[in-house]
């Protein structure tokens, strides 16, 4: 059987598009609404929470060392 994972296979399998996200984001009523700025605001904070999202993950993972391999000097 194989294991789904990603976008989707949560409790809420629903789908939000980025249009969808910009209105809540913005407290904006329709797409109509969404400008430019929206936009590269929207995006700009993505990133930023991606860059702070890998930063985390780096500082809070384990360091688990290499097994050696038989060649290796000790």
């Amino acid at each position: 059987m194989e294991s789904r994972s990603g976008p989707g296979t949560g409790s809420n399998p629903r789908r939000v598009s980025v249009v969808q996200l910009i209105c809540r984001a913005y407290g904006l009523s329709d797409a109509s609404e969404i400008t430019m700025e929206h936009i590269d605001r929207y995006v700009a904070e993505r990133r930023r929470a991606e860059e702070r999202t890998h930063q985390l993950r780096d500082r809070f993972r384990p360091h688990i060392p290499r097994p050696r391999a038989a060649g290796d000097a000790a």
